[in-house]
């Protein structure tokens, strides 16, 4: 009877962890897709092809995750990998012309400084002005995208170096490159948050800012950092996607936003703050990339996607307030 009991413990604690249901909830969509196709899915090559879609929202929502767990929210973040990617293209595009193939590292750091200045902006606006940091950063998206439409008169443009171009298809003892990105950013971000006086701070701000404010937490600067971190990974974001389309495209973006905060809050990430892990967060990405893959092997209608991704954060934001 004892074993029983501590079996029946054990399995309450799995589930009782914030990662497990995300998790529990990968291996079911894993196996439904698999069921579904069984002749493609689950081979190496479609699974890598999986990983290298998600890359590029895993990095958009590690910023995403931490603005969440301060208690807010950044819709800015497909203006910014835009305008990321058609500046540093256009860069390139010089840069290839005269010669040049390797990392153009200069114009790389500008547009990671960019992507953190729109985030800064976005930080200093909705912290120091007290004001709805949704309505904020979606005006900020709406004024970048307007900059990326005059700029580049919604047309893709620019080139990519030789080193982009391997990065975007190559492979790394045959793991994408891109995924081999994610997981370094993943490593220092997990560091960041559960090892650093940093990440302590980011949770105890979110789960109560004015007891966080009593205890000597500059809540102010720390709200800031946190949307200059998601402004940082956008634009990180942006040159991953560069690098994959092999071009500066000013609507390539488009719904890497709302992926990214899906992929948040089905990892378990509360959108009141203080509760989420980057692990979680992981969960969340690859069910998103999972999802969207195998309705294009089934040939289900593109726009069924938007309607699942729909039911899925619906689901995910219920479930998360009937365990609170």
């Amino acid at each position: 009877m004892s074993k029983e009991k501590e079996k029946t413990n054990i399995v309450k604690r799995i589930l009782g962890s914030p990662v497990s249901v995300p998790y529990i909830a990968l291996i079911l969509v894993f196996i439904i897709s698999t069921i579904a196709s069984p002749d493609i899915f689950p081979t190496y090559s479609n699974i890598m092809n999986i990983l290298r879609q998600a890359s590029i929202v895993g990095v958009v929502s590690i910023g995403m995750t931490i603005v969440l767990l301060v208690g807010g929210i950044d819709l800015s973040v497909t203006s910014v990998m835009a305008i990321t990617a058609c500046l540093l293209a256009d860069m390139m595009e010089k840069g290839v012309n005269a010669g040049k193939t390797g990392i153009m590292l200069g114009p790389v750091i500008l547009v990671l400084l960019l992507g953190s200045l729109i985030g800064l902006i976005n930080g200093v606006v909705v912290v120091t002005r007290r004001l709805e940091a949704f309505i904020v950063t979606l005006a900020m998206n709406m004024i970048v995208k307007g900059i990326v439409m005059v700029y580049t008169k919604g047309a893709p443009g620019g080139k990519v170096t030789a080193f982009w171009e391997n990065f975007g298809s190559g492979f790394v003892f045959g793991i994408p490159c891109a995924v081999i990105l994610y997981a370094i950013m993943m490593a220092i971000f997990i560091i960041v948050l559960h090892k650093t006086v940093y990440g302590r701070h980011i949770y105890a701000i979110g789960s109560n800012a004015e007891a966080a404010r009593l205890t000597g937490i500059k809540v102010k600067s720390n709200k800031i950092l946190a949307y200059v971190i998601c402004g940082f990974t956008a634009a990180l974001g942006g040159i991953m996607l560069m690098a994959r389309v092999r071009v500066g495209e000013p609507n390539g973006s488009t719904g890497y936003d709302m992926d990214a905060l899906a992929a948040a809050v089905i990892g378990g990430t509360s959108m009141s703050g203080g509760v989420g892990t980057l692990a979680g967060t992981l969960a969340g990405v690859i069910i998103m990339a999972m999802v969207n893959n195998i309705l294009n092997l089934v040939g289900a209608d593109p726009n069924l996607q938007s309607l699942i991704k729909g039911v899925i954060i619906l689901v995910a934001v219920v479930f998360q307030k009937q365990q609170k």
